[in-house]
């Protein structure tokens, strides 16, 4: 989760002491989570993913998660480092492969969350990114009609979904915008 109920709690004025939403706040930081990764396209949490792509022949792949930490690659059999820059872009002089899902890389690559961090492992997760998880879960508590279905139809069945622009306003967007997947 992109944010803790604490953090949650201490914006909205809630005493951590009073436990009696915390269930309720869980699942509104899950689907919050979940909506900004959807948004950016990408997955935050620091892990080992494994993308096949297809090669253009181009010397940059770019990859889905960003920052990459290490990984290889495999193409035409051969297993080499993965070098990549903070922004996930593989550089290999020679040029990638051509061809469909001719690619295979496994890399860590992400951030530390806030609720996975330890004392060994601090939280790398921007605070940008951190903040408009909790704006989003306080537009969800405003404004629940938002997530769900706005109004319904039987005659010709038409079914209307709340507005979920009004929970990525501008300020969440300008917030997540140097944080979503780059790729084509």
């Amino acid at each position: 989760m992109l944010t803790t109920i604490a953090k949650v709690k201490g914006q909205l004025g809630i005493p951590i002491e009073d436990t009696s939403e915390d269930n309720n706040l869980n699942m509104y930081i899950m689907a919050a989570s979940q909506a900004i990764e959807s948004f950016c396209r990408r997955s935050f949490k620091k892990q080992t993913y494994t993308e096949v792509l297809d090669g253009s022949g181009s010397s940059f792949l770019v990859l889905r998660n960003f920052p990459v930490f290490s990984g290889v690659a495999t193409m035409d059999k051969d297993q080499f480092a993965v070098e990549a820059n903070e922004d996930g872009i593989l550089f290999l002089p020679k040029g990638w492969n051509t061809g469909q899902r001719s690619i295979t890389v496994r890399y860590e690559a992400g951030y530390v969350l806030p609720g996975d961090d330890s004392a060994d492992n601090p939280r790398t997760l921007p605070e940008a990114v951190e903040v408009a998880c909790i704006f989003v879960v306080q537009g969800m508590l405003q404004n629940p009609t938002a997530i769900g279905v706005k109004s319904e139809r039987v005659g010709d069945i038409s079914v209307t979904y709340g507005d979920t622009d009004a929970l990525f306003s501008s300020t969440v967007q300008a917030l997540l915008s140097p944080y979503v997947g780059r790729w084509v």
